[in-house]
């Protein structure tokens, strides 16, 4: 993004005395943007600014909770180097600058009507210490004069050589169809299950019941979504919401009997997209919940099975990407689709049974939450990537004959 000047911001936190972080509105909508001191007052300011840098110390002088006006800053360091700033080049819906490789900023420079997850999950899972995440720095929150408080920065640990989801899984699964050798793909799916159940027992303290009410909405929502897909999908994806439609029906209506079950702050968009590979490691990112639905429903506890029925079902996406990314045909890719998901189940299962937290596991949901999925994705392709459509035209009847048998 070009600097730009910002005249008029609607607030402002100070960060020192030549930068700031501004909210400012325009066309409606609203924006948190890095900003510097010029001549001409302040001035939209690019990673070098020196603006990232500033927030990392202004965290490093208030660890803890601090209040600015309309601002709040929560900070779990103590201490920064200063470092020079890069920005991250890929495309994203936010925008985001490396500090001193040791720390990424992200300005929400979309803002997204609160209440926000990330704040109180980020609080929860570094309170309880779980590390298979990219290390809270620290968050800034802004709350309008009507409106609930959102989420305007974010601050985590830099992670060199990290390496996205959707690309070191699609390379491990076109290296197993491609050798025969499955080895590799069920020991890293091993160590993912592991991880999302450390997730979620770190979130044990967040759980509550579930009532009525929620299991109708859950109910209710995935039923909305199945009318959207119809709506969006392609001829071919359409015809077998047509044709199997008692099938899905009866699928999505068990949502409405997970009532008086554990609900928690799960993570709420778990995809293999989310989880980082680095070394030898793989961490989550991204605990600002579900985009798709409204900010009083993102904030809302779920079965952790959403999570797992997330994960698992993205394996199969995986598995669908790798076939039409590679000269391998998707018979070949059914195995390792298989054995990935498999290995991720009971592995996850296993790790909560042994840390005593395997009443958080609500089998019977988890099929309705992976059919939810997919149907979202063919909304998601309908209005946003239609290239994208392959991929739900091709989960949804394998999912569907998955269950019948």
């Amino acid at each position: 993004m070009q600097p730009e000047t910002s005249t008029d911001p609607a607030d402002l936190l100070a960060l020192d005395e030549g930068h700031a972080l501004a909210i400012v509105e325009r066309d409606g909508a609203s924006s948190a943007v890095p900003v510097i001191r010029g001549p001409d007052g302040w001035q939209r300011a690019t990673a070098g600014d020196g603006t990232a840098d500033a927030l990392v110390r202004l965290l490093a002088q208030s660890p803890g909770h601090s209040s600015h006006g309309r601002f709040s800053v929560v900070s779990w360091i103590d201490g920064h180097r200063p470092g020079t700033e890069r920005p991250i080049t890929v495309d994203q819906t936010n925008e985001s600058v490396i500090v001193g490789e040791r720390a990424v900023v992200k300005w929400a420079t979309h803002l997204q009507p609160g209440p926000h997850p990330a704040p109180g999950r980020l609080s929860a899972l570094t309170a309880a210490g779980f590390t298979a995440m990219p290390t809270p720095w620290g968050v800034v929150t802004w709350t309008p004069e009507r409106g609930d408080e959102t989420l305007v920065a974010t601050v985590t640990g830099y992670l060199p050589g990290a390496v996205d989801g959707w690309t070191w899984a699609k390379d491990l699964f076109i290296a197993a169809a491609t050798s025969g050798d499955l080895g590799a793909v069920g020991e890293t799916c091993r160590a993912l299950g592991v991880v999302v159940a450390d997730l979620h027992a770190a979130l044990r303290g967040t759980s509550t019941r579930s009532t009525f009410g929620d299991a109708k909405r859950w109910r209710d929502n995935a039923f909305a979504t199945m009318a959207e897909a119809r709506a969006l999908a392609s001829p071919a994806g359409l015809q077998v919401l047509t044709e199997r439609v008692d099938d899905i029906e009866r699928i999505l209506n068990g949502l409405s009997e997970l009532v008086d079950v554990p609900v928690l702050d799960a993570h709420g968009d778990l995809h293999v997209g989310q989880v980082l590979h680095t070394g030898e490691l793989l961490v989550i990112t991204d605990f600002d919940g579900n985009p798709v639905l409204p900010p009083a429903e993102r904030v809302l506890p779920v079965p952790a099975a959403v999570d797992l029925a997330g994960i698992l079902q993205s394996l199969s996406h995986v598995a669908i990407v790798a076939a039409k990314r590679s000269e391998l045909g998707p018979d070949t890719l059914v195995e390792v689709d298989r054995v990935s998901r498999a290995a991720l189940y009971d592995a996850y299962i296993g790790r909560l049974t042994q840390g005593g937290n395997a009443d958080l596991h609500i089998d019977r949901a988890v099929s309705a939450f992976r059919l939810q999925q997919v149907l979202r994705e063919i909304v998601y392709a309908g209005r946003h990537l239609p290239r994208w459509m392959y991929v739900p035209d091709a989960a949804l009847p394998a999912l569907l004959d998955e269950m019948s048998s």
